[in-house]
Formats: C-alpha cells, structure tokens, sequence
C-alpha cells in the first residue's frame, strides 16, 4: 500500500470515528465525561509516578477518592441545594408581587407617570410561567424513566470508565502517536502537545477557579444573611465559566434577590462589594496564576465566540468556547506562517 493509500485511509477511518461519535454521543456520554475526568486527574497522577507509585494504585486510589469526595457532595450539600431551589421558585411569584409593592412605592415616591403600573400584571404573568415551566423540567428531569436509566448508567459506568482511561492514558496516547502516518508524527505530535498546553490551562484552571469562586460567594451570601446563600454561590460559582455574560447573570439575580428579601436598596451595594471583590479576585490572582493571560484573546473575540458556539452546541459550546476559539486561532497563525513561507 502507497502512501497516498495509507493517508486517505487515515483520514477515513478518522473521519468515520468523528462521525460516529457524534451521531452516537447520547449513547457514549459515559466515555466523554470518563476521558473528561482522567484528563483532569492524569497531572495528579503522573505526579504520583514519580513519586514511584505504581500507576494502576494511583488510579484506583485517585479515582476512589475523586468520587467519594463527589458522592460526599451529593449527598450533603446537593439536597440542600435542591432544598433551597425548589424554596426559590416556590416564592418566585411572592417576589414579582413585593416587585410591584416596591415599584408603587417608589411611583408614590417621584408622583410621576414613569412607571406604568399596569405592565406589572404582564411581569407577573411572566414570573409565574417561568416559575412553572422551572418546576416541570425539575419534574421530569428526576420522574422521567429515561432520564433515571441515563443517570444510573452514568453514575455506575463512568467511574470504570475513567478509572481504565486514567490507567492507560499514557498508553492511549502513545497508541495515537504511533498509529499517526511517519511523515505527520512528528508534527502531530508537536499539535498535541499545544493543543493540550491551551486545554489545560483553562479547564483545568478555569474549573479550579469557579470552585475557590463559589466557596468565596456562599460564605459572602451568608454573611450577608441572604436565604438562598448555598444556591446563588453555587449558582454564581458555575456561571463564572461563560466568560462576561456569567458575572453579569449571577449580579442581577443575587441583587434581585437581596432587594426583595429585605426591601432595602441599601444591601445591594454589598452584593456590588462581593462581585467587585470577586473581579478583583479573579483578574489580578487567580487568573494570572492560574489559567494566564486568558490564552491571549482579545475580549471581543471572546464574546463573538460565546455567541457563535453557544449557537452551534448549545451548553457546551458556551463553556468551551475559549479554549476552541484559541486553538482555531493557533492553526490560523500557523497557515499564516505557511502562506508567508511559500511566498518567499
């Protein structure tokens, strides 16, 4: 077999995988976060290998305490969690009316025809819908039998799942590398090795930064004394990974929540305190030292990306959009430098 042969059936197998990975990825969804989980803990347990430490024992011992540590979550915190959603949107409707006694108010206040009191019923209208369509897909989410089979296959197959990805990551990699045409190992190699510095860097630091994040927002919440304090620090610790638009979400519904709670504008400059701190926090410490200069894109480039992928995939686009963005950017300016290296 030519080389040509050799490449176009490279490419087609590639291709074919691809495809059936995404034409099957509700069904693989178990090996996704699995390969997701190992690619997480594969630092921790090289680390551990040089500490001449076996690497099957790391695993097991890494993978036992990963998701023991999970589970120990779930079973402490995320009831509470439940608890205090489920209180929320009982009480949305009781918020949108205290909205329409403050808005009164402040009308009696100005004794000016600003604000049309009659588009209140359109905002409670609203707020209640939304608070039943909440409490639907709650509803089905844990009463659907679909959904419980997907949850207990997830929950029984991804720690086996992650624990052989973890094992054999390095032996996964190699196999890759190895089973790579000769004239592109190299280069492949090289590629992977970027790709892999640009991932890394933010998911693994983006992630670690929305966990000190959501620890550093409960313990704000609570000191203010906001009831909702686990499930807005949480809330507000998860959207710290859509870029901008997170910040901005989580500000307007923990100030939405403080004003009602104790009707005093006052208490939302302390909500405005947390999340200047939170910024301060974020951009000059934990940023630099852990993710870096944000894999050098620009902030436009960043919110055009948010849109654009969040469009295309959803949940998922918007969570990876940076990453994806500077690997895209990273084979642009290596097309560059070939065009510029051909012209010469």
């Amino acid at each position: 077999m030519n080389k040509i042969s050799k490449n176009i059936l490279f490419a087609s197998l590639s291709l074919f995988l691809v495809i059936v990975c995404f034409f099957y990825s509700k069904v693989l969804y178990p090996f996704y976060i699995g390969a997701f989980i190992a690619y997480l803990l594969d630092p921790t347990i090289d680390y551990l290998e040089k500490k001449k430490i076996s690497r099957n024992f790391a695993s097991s011992l890494i993978i036992i305490l990963f998701f023991g540590i999970l589970l120990l979550f779930s079973v402490s915190i995320i009831p509470i969690i439940a608890q205090q959603t489920i209180e929320f949107l009982d009480k949305f409707p009781n918020l949108v009316n205290k909205v329409d006694v403050y808005i009164s108010k402040l009308s009696v206040i100005f004794n000016n025809n600003m604000l049309n009191l009659d588009n209140i019923n359109l905002l409670k209208d609203f707020h209640n819908s939304v608070g039943i369509i909440f409490k639907n897909i709650i509803s089905k989410i844990f009463l659907s039998s679909v959904a419980i089979i997907n949850i207990l296959s997830l929950i029984l197959i991804t720690p086996i799942v992650s624990w052989y990805f973890l094992k054999d990551w390095d032996k996964i990699r190699t196999f890759i590398i190895n089973n790579t045409p000769t004239q592109y190992k190299k280069n492949f190699r090289k590629n992977l090795k970027e790709i892999d510095s640009i991932v890394s860097s933010f998911i693994r630091g983006q992630f670690s930064i929305s966990i000190i994040l959501g620890v550093y927002y409960t313990i704000a919440f609570y000191i203010i004394g906001l009831d909702y304090s686990l499930f807005l620090g949480v809330f507000s610790g998860i959207f710290t990974l859509i870029p901008y638009f997170g910040i901005i979400v989580s500000l307007i519904l923990s100030i939405y929540i403080t004003v009602l709670q104790f009707m005093d504008v006052y208490y939302s400059f302390y909500i405005l305190l947390v999340f200047f701190l939170a910024l301060l926090l974020e951009n000059y410490f934990l940023s630099p030292r852990i993710v870096g200069e944000k894999l050098g894109l620009h902030p436009l480039t960043i919110l055009f990306a948010v849109f654009l992928f969040g469009s295309i995939f959803g949940v998922i686009g918007i969570f990876f959009a940076i990453p994806i963005t500077s690997i895209l950017f990273l084979y642009y300016k290596k097309f560059l430098t070939y065009l510029n290296s051909n012209r010469k």
